[in-house]
């Protein structure tokens, strides 16, 4: 049975040793070394975080793809040779997506952030929600920072001894994941990590 990329479509012939143990790969090599891994570590305060691949040109078009074509295909092609990794490194944490407005999910027809990262197979928490549409590139220094006004938490919720795992696909200048980690704080979380896809190069000093 022919195999073909999930990004370029080309036929895959590999015959390495990797893809005879996998079975199936779902990425020619030329696009596997454009994807090129990085994981690049940063903090936000006193929370550490991960940024799997620098925010290149080719990483933009594909997240775009994905996320304002609603190319669902492409869901697994971010964490594909990752996977055991991540889900070693991450091991007994429950999982918390960054929210996006429940309008723009039913126009896409799912929520990318739970589609990519819904493969490591954690424990996941709905506890934040956007409450309006709000897009972060769309806005303002200033705007960017009324994301508070944006987010509300499940007051419900109880995170104490839990290990939380707050995932995203973008980080720009950390303000809405900034406001996650109060949030997340707010109903009791003591130890929070951060795993983004790609992480933006930061043009100013107070920008996280």
């Amino acid at each position: 049975m022919d195999n073909f990329c999930k990004i370029c479509f080309k036929e895959i012939n590999d015959y390495s040793l990797y893809n005879l143990i996998r079975k199936k790969n779902i990425l020619c090599e030329e696009c596997f070394s454009k994807l090129d891994a990085k994981f690049i570590s940063f903090k936000i305060g006193d929370i550490k975080g991960m940024s799997i691949y620098e925010y290149t040109d080719f990483i933009k078009e594909l997240i775009y793809k994905f996320k304002g074509c609603a190319d669902y295909e492409l869901k697994d092609v971010f964490l594909f040779r990752y996977i055991t990794y991540l889900k070693v490194k991450y091991h007994g944490y429950y999982i918390v997506f960054v929210p996006s407005y429940y309008i723009d999910d039913e126009r896409r027809g799912f929520n990318h952030v739970k589609a990519i990262f819904e493969s490591l197979k954690l424990k996941e928490l709905s506890i934040l929600k956007k409450k309006i549409a709000h897009k972060q590139s769309d806005q303002s220094f200033k705007g960017r920072r009324s994301i508070k006004d944006v987010l509300e938490i499940d007051k419900n919720i109880s995170l104490k001894g839990k290990k939380i795992l707050l995932v995203d696909d973008i980080m720009t200048t950390g303000s809405t994941l900034l406001t996650s980690i109060e949030l997340l704080k707010s109903v009791g979380a003591k130890r929070i990590e951060i795993l983004v896809i790609a992480k933006t190069k930061m043009k100013r000093k107070d920008e996280y």
